[in-house]
């Protein structure tokens, strides 16, 4: 049998179209976009190998897909930078928004391996579904909770889905009840406070969600009207949060201007934290620790640089550096490392940490002895 011949101008008319081709992909790739595309060539070559020839099940792509994208962004070896599959990328949507789900209770371990609820939030699904602060909690959906251990318990109470019903087994007053709890959207309380004076008041800010500012706000008001002369802002354990949340806490509180900016690669620098002409006059402190990052730090430097505040505590952790998130086509994001930041008046603290006025290292026992060097030195700015 003779070969097939092709006709001659089919052949030209296609390497033609080829050449086209080529010119005009090469027209808008760099040298390096092509020996990417080359390299990238790799994991389809893998991925066709798994397919082939592997012996067990792997129809999972998605899951494969998102250990590839995650272990190429690892590999930058940046700590703050990670890939956040469709799912982790809800869940930090909703951190964000200060929302997460559950059922509004706190708990905690007990010596014999269960749980007891210490606190039940006020018009939560616990709340209406009749558990109370006290309850002894024996099982969850059957599975007795000394058996499953305390992480794992909690685990099973946080990680279903909204509108999901969890069948807790309490024990009150010797008494099994059952209850049955949906689980729902419920706001992260991110910020306390209480008087530790009468002309003194505390405000603990454990994070900087959407939700904060408002918190920071109602909390700030209420010790106002309780009679503070002065304020300390507790963010020990504070690891940050949103910038945007940070500097509506601030802008109350601080005088008109610039007060942070972020510096990125190419050297171009961009505001970040801006005050309004409104500002407090009334005096404040900030307890911090060695777990106080981030956004923490840039609301305890920015009080310090622009209204005197006193840092009291230990040397924080050294965060001076912002990231953002980029969405991918599938709704997975990956988070970048982008550009390091600092207050106008100071130098970046990233990798130092900021320094207290007054270090204070912690006492053992219950005696919280940053508290007290934060009211004694609150209490001299009041007189």
């Amino acid at each position: 049998m003779k070969g097939f011949k092709p006709n001659k101008s089919i052949v030209i008319a296609v390497a033609c179209t080829a050449m086209l081709t080529f010119s005009a992909t090469y027209s808008v790739m760099k040298y390096s976009d092509l020996k990417k595309l080359k390299e990238f060539q790799l994991l389809a070559e893998a991925e066709h190998l798994v397919a082939k020839h592997f012996y067990y099940d792997a129809s999972d792509s998605e899951k494969l897909v998102d250990s590839a994208v995650s272990g190429y962004i690892s590999a930058l070896e940046d700590p703050y930078s990670r890939y956040q599959s469709i799912k982790q990328t809800e869940e930090r949507k909703d951190s964000h928004a200060g929302l997460k789900t559950g059922i509004g209770i706190t708990v905690s371990g007990r010596e014999d391996g269960y749980m007891e609820i210490v606190e039940v939030n006020p018009k939560s699904p616990a709340e209406k579904a009749g558990l109370q602060a006290g309850d002894i909690i024996k099982k969850l959906d059957g599975s007795d909770v000394a058996e499953m251990g305390f992480d794992d318990a909690v685990s099973a109470i946080k990680n279903g889905e909204v509108d999901s019903v969890i069948r807790i087994t309490a024990e009150r007053e010797g008494n099994a009840i059952d209850f049955d709890v949906k689980r729902e959207k419920i706001d992260i309380i991110t910020a306390s406070s209480e008087m530790v004076s009468d002309d003194t008041g505390l405000i603990r800010i454990t994070q900087f969600n959407d939700k904060t500012p408002e918190q920071v706000k109602n909390c700030f008001d209420e010790c106002i009207s309780k009679g503070a002369k002065g304020i300390i802002f507790d963010v020990r354990n504070n690891g940050g949060g949103l910038v945007t949340a940070v500097e509506e806490c601030l802008d109350p509180l601080l005088p008109e201007g610039k007060i942070a900016v972020a510096i990125y690669k190419d050297g171009k620098e961009e505001t970040i934290v801006s005050s309004d002409a409104e500002e407090t006059d009334i005096p404040m402190t900030v307890i911090m620790n060695g777990n106080s990052a981030s956004g923490a730090e840039l609301f305890a430097a920015s009080l310090h640089d622009f209204k005197g505040a006193e840092l009291v505590g230990e040397t924080s952790y050294g965060k001076g550096i912002m990231q953002d998130t980029f969405s991918l086509s599938n709704g997975s994001t990956v988070v970048l490392t982008v550009a390091e930041y600092k207050t106008t008046k100071s130098d970046c603290y990233h990798g130092i940490g900021l320094k207290p006025d007054y270090e204070v290292l912690p006492a053992e026992g219950d005696k919280d002895v940053q508290l007290e060097k934060a009211m004694e030195v609150i209490k001299a700015k009041i007189s």
